[in-house]
Order: structure tokens, then C-alpha cells, then sequence
């Protein structure tokens, strides 16, 4: 026991030391800076896809249903923006200011594959033309993935008003119901995150390579929302400091250390294969920038 404990607090620090040696801390700045300017325009994307699709009404509570699991803060600043947006359905589907915001909410994706190549220490073979086209593909796909979902989201109400139908059910029963929908919430997120240290990255990894890190990003992002609902609600006065830009600092804030969560993940794949091919760490980013 002691040995894998051993074990696994090497793991922890040699993640940690690529993490301080590299500009993963910047990295995670810009992709929570990024998040935020692409969070919108997916939103406009997604509601005229939805428009085009009949399924606006399964979109939004989709939408609804995500925030819900943010913290408290977080969602309670993007609520209201959000729908402000979705609600103004005033174009088609290919207007030239739609395609304007697909292009910047695929920069959020470009971020995200700057933070794993450089995570995974894999250069860039691809040109960037097609690198752009991967970005706005997998937009395009997240779209109608998060369309997909929200029928679970719409569903999920009546099934469970028709299983209180069918079968009185008690409190244990409710309490795994609800906890289900956190179960779901989960798988989705896992299945997410290992199609992006997948596909976006210069070089493809096995699954099996994958699983641990995303794993990790997945455990540590659902303990880090709930204390970060506590943090801010008793410890954080962001108000007192930035008025009534608190909100939007509280949502960067978050981004912030989500990102962070999000390349120690792929860090700790990092170095589980380095372990593996007995590979020595990373050099510091100073030593780097001497060559």
C-alpha cells in the first residue's frame, strides 16, 4: 500500500514539475481567456442549429441543465447573457455572422490543442488550413452532439414522472435518480475529454494512454466546482474588489483553474508514458529558449 502510495506521489510531482517547468500556467490563461470569448459565439451557432433542427426548446434546457452543475457564482453571471443570446433567433443557418462566430469559438479548440501538444510534447505536423478546418469540424460536431443530449435532458423529467407513475418510488430511490443525472453528467464529460486528448493533438494516443488522465481531470473538475461554490460564497468577496465586473472575474477565475485541471490531466498522461519508455522529464521552458 505504502509503495503505491509511493507511487503515485512521484507521478503527482512529476506532473507537477512539467506543469512549472513549461508555461502551462500561461497556457491556462489564455484558454480560460479564450472560453470565454467562445463561449458566446457557440451559443449563436448552437441556437441556429437548433432553430434548423426543430429542437430550440431541447437546446436550451441543455444549456440550462450544464449550468446547473457550474458553481452557483459562475452560473448566476453567464444565466442571464445566455439567454439574452439564445433568445434572439433572428437569422439562418449560413449568415455571414454565424460563420463569423463559428471561426471564434473555434479558437477556444485551438487553445485547447496548443495546451495538449505542448503537454504531450508533440510538434504540429499538420498545416494550419487544415488544423482551422479540425477546429471548425469539431464545433460543428460538438453542436450536434449537444443536441443529441438535450433530448436526454428533455426526456428526463418524464421518464421519471412516468416511473412515479408506474412504481411509488421513496427517498433512496429519488436520491439515486438525481445522483444518476450527476453519473450521466459525468460519462458525457469523460467521453468528451478523450475525444479531445485524441484527436486534437499532432499525434494520436491510445485510449488506454488516455484513461488516466482524463480520469483525473474528471474527479479533481467535480471536487473543484463544488469548492469553489463554498469558497466563493464564504471566503471570496470579489464584489468588495471589483464591483460589478465580481462576476465576471469569479467566471475567469473558474475557467481559470478548469483549464489548469485540464492540462495537469494530460500532464499526468505525460508522465505515465514517460515512466513507461523510461524517459527522463521535460526541460525547463528556460533552457528551451536558450537552444
Amino acid at each position: 500500500m505504502s509503495l503505491r502510495l509511493s507511487s503515485l506521489g512521484r507521478l503527482v510531482v512529476s506532473a507537477g514539475r512539467a506543469m512549472i517547468n513549461s508555461l502551462s500556467f500561461e497556457l491556462a490563461g489564455h484558454i480560460a481567456y479564450t472560453a470565454l470569448l467562445s463561449i458566446f459565439p457557440f451559443l449563436i451557432f448552437l441556437a441556429a442549429l437548433a432553430g434548423f433542427l426543430g429542437d430550440y426548446g431541447g437546446s436550451l434546457a441543455s444549456v440550462h441543465a450544464v449550468l446547473d452543475m457550474l458553481p452557483e457564482d459562475v452560473g448566476a453571471t453567464l444565466r442571464p447573457v445566455i439567454d439574452e443570446v439564445l433568445n434572439r433567433r433572428d437569422g439562418g443557418l449560413l449568415t455571414l455572422g454565424l460563420l463569423g462566430a463559428l471561426w471564434i469559438a473555434s479558437n477556444g479548440i485551438d487553445a485547447l490543442r496548443i495546451a495538449l501538444n505542448t503537454s504531450y510534447g508533440f510538434d504540429e505536423p499538420r498545416p494550419w488550413w487544415l488544423i482551422k478546418l479540425g477546429s471548425l469540424g469539431a464545433i460543428l460536431f460538438g453542436g450536434f452532439i449537444f443536441l443529441l443530449l438535450s433530448l436526454l435532458i428533455v426526456l428526463g423529467p418524464l421518464i421519471w414522472q412516468a416511473l412515479l407513475w408506474l412504481f411509488p418510488l421513496g427517498t433512496v430511490e429519488r436520491w439515486a435518480f438525481g445522483l444518476s443525472r450527476y453519473g450521466l453528467a459525468a460519462a458525457v464529460l469523460t467521453a468528451g475529454l478523450l475525444a479531445m486528448h485524441r484527436w486534437l493533438p499532432g499525434r494520436h494516443l491510445r485510449w488506454r494512454d488516455l484513461l488516466p488522465g482524463v480520469l483525473v481531470t474528471v474527479v479533481l473538475w467535480l471536487t473543484v466546482a463544488g469548492l469553489f461554490s463554498l469558497y466563493v460564497a464564504r471566503l471570496g468577496n470579489y464584489s468588495a474588489t471589483y464591483g460589478s465586473l465580481g462576476g465576471v472575474i469569479v467566471t475567469l477565475v473558474f475557467f481559470y483553474v478548469s483549464a489548469v485541471l485540464f492540462i495537469f490531466g494530460a500532464e499526468v498522461n505525460a508522465a505515465l508514458l514517460r515512466r513507461r519508455m523510461k524517459k527522463p522529464p521535460p526541460p525547463p521552458f528556460e533552457a528551451l529558449a536558450d537552444r
